[in-house]
């Protein structure tokens, strides 16, 4: 989402730097932040060390603004970023639910005593992350995307569906984080009785996380590794959506996925867990679910819809109107520093 942003902001006057903790792996987005002119600075893991990186940074490079997407902690990083002398101090959320407790109720306190602007990717990530008094302070900033790279291409489907030899496949599609807010588990039943009834379909799954090898090693106990093929992180996520046939997003909960404005841009059907905000409902190419056991038939019986197929076409007018095109979402953020 970060980098979608700042590439396609359209000027030369602002610089970013981006700050990351260094979990001992070259994170996947470094090497493109080094193309468009950023520097890629690692915090240590351990809390103290890497309070105290922050700090010299922020006092070396006297950053007029720091923007944090990392939710309630973001107090702790703009505290500092206050300290230092940083006058703007940006908090972005992208939670789905608030969440209870006293640590998290002291962090939302903090949070509020210490930000200058709220950013949100919905109404229900300002909630959950500022609280409902603060709900007028705060913008909403949507996970736009480019429309046109993600404008449904027939060409484009049968190139990669050739390449990738399921031209002839009932293709299902997962795109995320292999994690366990994603539900997987939940994903491997649904498409295993996807399967049973319609032995033609198989799973693509782009992506990679901690939940990888829990996930192969079910679908090996079920028989179902042949039918999957997993393309870890991909740079031509728009063309696979157009190679697939329907999505499944089974997640238990999701601030406003923009897998979901990417997959709907390409008139990819998705069929989604009700957990995810219906603000995300761009389209009539997504249908909600629930993720309970007994509702996996109905999960089925509607993905068996669509083996026959259905009408794909570009939409990137709907999506400009709803407010998702990066142009458009990128002069606001440049804006929104500024001011």
């Amino acid at each position: 989402m970060i980098y979608n942003y700042y590439s396609h902001l359209n000027t030369k006057d602002i610089h970013f730097d981006i700050v990351a903790i260094d979990t001992g792996v070259k994170q996947g987005y470094h090497e493109k932040f080094e193309s468009l002119g950023m520097r890629v600075f690692y915090m240590p893991e351990k809390i103290l060390p890497r309070l105290l990186f922050l700090i010299a940074l922020i006092r070396k490079e006297r950053y007029n603004v720091v923007h944090s997407h990392i939710e309630l902690q973001s107090a702790v990083y703009l505290l500092i970023a206050k300290i230092c002398g940083v006058k703007t101090r940006v908090a972005h959320t992208h939670l789905s639910s608030e969440s209870k407790g006293f640590k998290n109720s002291f962090l939302r306190y903090l949070l509020n005593k210490v930000v200058t602007k709220r950013l949100g990717a919905s109404d229900l990530s300002i909630r959950a992350a500022f609280g409902t008094k603060y709900e007028t302070k705060a913008t909403v900033l949507n996970n736009a995307i480019d429309v046109q790279q993600f404008s449904f291409d027939p060409n484009i489907r049968t190139k990669y569906r050739n390449q990738l030899n399921i031209s002839d496949q009932f293709v299902i599609g997962f795109v995320g984080r292999l994690s366990y807010p994603k539900n997987i588990n939940y994903l491997v039943k649904v498409f295993a009785e996807i399967e049973k009834k319609y032995p033609r379909a198989i799973l693509l799954v782009v992506g990679d996380g901690e939940s990888y090898n829990s996930m192969h090693e079910l679908l090996h106990s079920l028989n179902l590794l042949s039918k999957v093929k997993f393309l870890k992180n991909r740079d031509d996520v728009n063309a696979l959506m157009m190679a697939m046939d329907i999505m499944l997003l089974p997640s238990f909960n999701e601030g406003l996925p923009l897998v979901l404005v990417e997959a709907q841009s390409t008139s990819l059907m998705c069929i989604v867990s009700d957990k995810v905000t219906q603000l995300i409902a761009l389209t009539d190419y997504i249908t909600y679910k629930g993720i309970e056991d007994a509702d996996i038939n109905d999960w089925v019986d509607t993905a068996l819809k669509y083996t026959g197929g259905y009408e794909r076409k570009p939409i990137p007018e709907v999506i400009i109107q709803k407010h998702f095109s990066i142009e458009h979402e990128a002069g606001r953020l440049i804006d929104l520093y500024r001011s």
